[in-house]
């Protein structure tokens, strides 16, 4: 019980360092407001986290990120700390994000955009729409429509009390990590657990119906810029061997990588080689 108080400690102690060194900004949306983060220096980098998730789900490559772009990262409407919340799905969802980046940034500024998970579907929907995308870098986005290969069956966690009983919450927590997010054993660690159990908390919206759906080519085959995505090789989503290079119908390239001995939470798993995949298919904007 103790290492699972001290781990949790110090996870905490590690997003509290992470908070003070990025802007936060409650942008007024709709009555609402939606809750970015910023740092670093650059050109403007808009990073999507997964559902379940927050910007948290970036924490692992925000620092080599941040060093070579400016990072804008949302907790998505119905996400995290922002309590803008859509209620009529995946489209109204895009809108609100869409307003509120047209008015932190401007609606001509021209952007990077990374999304993971339902993030990278959200990404793709967004530069389907907007033309000063420069390029799009997704990372086991949802929506693909594919065959998925998840095994292990997730466990009810709305009952779980980190407080009342850390061993208990840390053991369901890690299996569902596993189940879902990472492949190997040791990159569950104490920060996974709290980044994962805050993300499950402070979830409203429902992404699984819009993350099974084959939303994600139509939205690229609207973009006209060039597209890379990164794949875990253990990603239970997907199957990743079965994505090859591309050019869309616009001549431009879409390209796809496979880290290996990895699964869904790549950012979390896989850092360096994530940020490094990352900063080479931003690289060209």
């Amino acid at each position: 019980m103790t290492g699972c108080v001290s781990g949790r400690a110090a996870a905490r102690e590690q997003i509290e360092a992470l908070e003070s060194a990025c802007e936060r900004i409650a942008q007024p949306v709709l009555g609402q407001h939606l809750v970015w983060r910023r740092v670093g220096s650059g050109p403007p980098l808009v990073l999507l986290h997964g559902g379940h998730g927050s910007w948290l789900h970036w924490a692992r490559v925000i620092p080599a990120l941040s060093a070579s772009f400016t990072l804008w990262m949302p907790d998505m409407p119905g996400y995290g700390d922002s309590t803008l919340t859509p209620t009529q799905g995946l489209d109204e969802l895009v809108a609100q994000l869409r307003q509120g980046l047209d008015a932190l940034l401007g609606a001509r500024t021209p952007i990077l955009l990374g999304g993971f998970s339902f993030g990278g579907l959200v990404s793709a929907q967004l530069a389907a729409q907007c033309d000063h995308v420069q390029r799009l870098v997704l990372i086991g986005p949802a929506g693909h429509g594919g065959p998925r290969r998840q095994t292990v069956t997730p466990l009810p966690w709305r009952d779980l009390d980190p407080d009342a009983d850390p061993v208990g919450w840390a053991s369901r927590m890690r299996h569902n990590l596993l189940a879902q997010m990472l492949h190997s054993e040791t990159a569950v660690d104490a920060l996974a657990l709290e980044i994962q159990w805050r993300g499950c908390l402070n979830t409203r919206f429902r992404s699984k119906p819009f993350s099974r759906s084959a939303a994600l080519a139509p939205a690229l085959s609207r973009y006209p810029g060039e597209v890379l995505t990164i794949w875990g090789e253990h990603d239970v989503t997907a199957v990743p061997r079965d994505k090859a290079d591309g050019v869309a119908p616009q001549g431009a390239l879409r390209r796809q990588r496979v880290v290996g001995g990895a699964g869904h939470w790549l950012m979390h798993e896989r850092p360096a080689a994530t940020a490094l995949l990352m900063r080479q298919g931003l690289a060209a904007a």
